[in-house]
């Protein structure tokens, strides 16, 4: 079988490009002999336009003083290497934006089908294909939405789950949600297994680069972008009470520092680490190669996810914990509790109080043995297969009947 993998509404943001590695590596996983085609939007006359009037929006906000993050098209042998990270075969293929592209390069390459696409195909597409809707945060936190947002957001799921045959979610939340907010739509949902698993080339890292980014022993790490959902602001005031019993222990971050909804966020917080007394003690990195992420995560005390809202378990940060056999201490909404892993443990949400006795709890212990990588591997793999075979069965569900 063919499949054709969608890089359109993933390539953009680091979120959607572990979800597309996690797609391709449970498929590589299957029990069935697949060839794995990933198309991705970085070339062509339709892109080139909608970058050029994205440059000028930018331009614009910019001259009139607003504040403006400007997205950027990655470089496509870097997405291709990344999702290929977990020893997937796949061919990579350029393309340009728009679904009359998508469709010639099914017929040049003869695909099956497609996945997972975040719009609604036209009929004209000529093959099957599997939705996929992210989540419902507009439902579950509306203010950090404009009305605008929320209306599009409910439009494009409800006309996902009336044009698709099948749709798929990364955790039985969202398939609650959809349920819940949408019922009687005729496609069938499928939800996603927790499929946390390593790249084997990770147990292999040099040293943790703790000179090169300015950090020392004991340290946490989060893993987010600087999204207003991702509850930083709980996390530092919980590293603020920590470091009264605990002054020498540091709290790295990494990830995206704009929040496109919110530009003010980050500076804010920049603020708030001001005020606590804890700017010297935060290392925020941004943006780091994958492998100096994963290296500082395996060195850390433990990963903190303090976020308000995941569309899958954990999200990305906690399946790389999982997946390496590090601590994480997570909060304690819905979805993450689908987590049902020895090394994670849930604190309330945005209660600093909790995290800080987590982490202080962490600390005040001796560091567990950590499993062997060949166990984590293997365990990982078991994940992939379980979760490519639910891929498989909502591919099989579009067959002709």
């Amino acid at each position: 079988m063919k499949i054709g993998i969608l890089g359109h509404g993933f390539i953009e943001w680091g979120g959607g490009l572990d979800f597309l590695r996690l797609v391709c590596g449970s498929l590589a996983t299957s029990g069935e002999p697949l060839e794995l085609h990933l198309l991705l939007p970085t070339r062509g006359p339709r892109l080139a336009a909608r970058q050029s009037l994205r440059q000028l929006k930018h331009a614009l906000k910019t001259a009139l003083g607003r504040s403006s993050t400007l997205a950027r098209t990655p470089d496509a042998r870097i997405v291709t290497e990344f999702v290929q990270g977990n020893q997937a075969l796949i061919q990579a293929h350029e393309i340009d934006a728009g679904q009359r592209a998508i469709a010639a390069a099914s017929r040049r390459l003869r695909l099956d089908a497609l996945m997972p696409s975040v719009q609604p195909l036209d009929p004209d597409i000529g093959l099957p294909w599997l939705g996929y809707i992210a989540d419902f945060q507009h439902a579950h936190l509306p203010h950090f939405f404009s009305e605008q947002e929320i209306a599009a957001r409910n439009r494009n799921f409800s006309d996902m789950l009336e044009r698709s045959r099948c749709v798929i979610v990364n955790a039985r939340a969202v398939a609650n949600d959809i349920e819940r907010l949408l019922p009687g739509r005729p496609a069938k949902v499928v939800a996603m297994p927790f499929s946390a698993a390593p790249n084997p080339s990770w147990f292999e890292l040099d040293e943790p680069p703790l000179e090169k980014y300015g950090i020392h022993s004991p340290f946490f790490i989060i893993s987010n972008q600087f999204w207003q959902h991702k509850d930083h602001l709980s996390a530092y005031r919980a590293f603020a009470r920590l470091r009264e019993q605990h002054p020498q222990t540091q709290l790295v971050c990494t990830g995206e520092t704009s929040d496109f909804r919110n530009p003010a966020h980050f500076p804010m917080l920049c603020r708030e680490a001001e005020a606590l007394g804890i700017a010297s003690h935060l290392r925020v990195l941004g943006l780091i190669p994958k492998r100096d992420q994963i290296a500082l995560m395996r060195a850390a005390r433990a990963v903190v996810q303090p976020t308000l809202f995941e569309g899958g378990p954990g999200g990305g940060s906690v399946f790389d914990a999982v997946a390496l056999g590090v601590p994480a201490l997570v909060s304690d909404i819905e979805v993450n509790l689908e987590i049902d892993e020895s090394n994670v443990s849930f604190f309330k949400a945005s209660d600093a109080d909790a995290l800080a006795r987590a982490m202080a709890e962490v600390l005040n212990s001796e560091p567990a043995e950590r499993p062997a990588p060949q166990l984590l591997i293997e365990a990982g793999q078991r994940r992939r297969r379980a979760c490519g075979d639910a891929l498989l069965a909502a591919i099989h569900e579009l067959a002709p009947r």
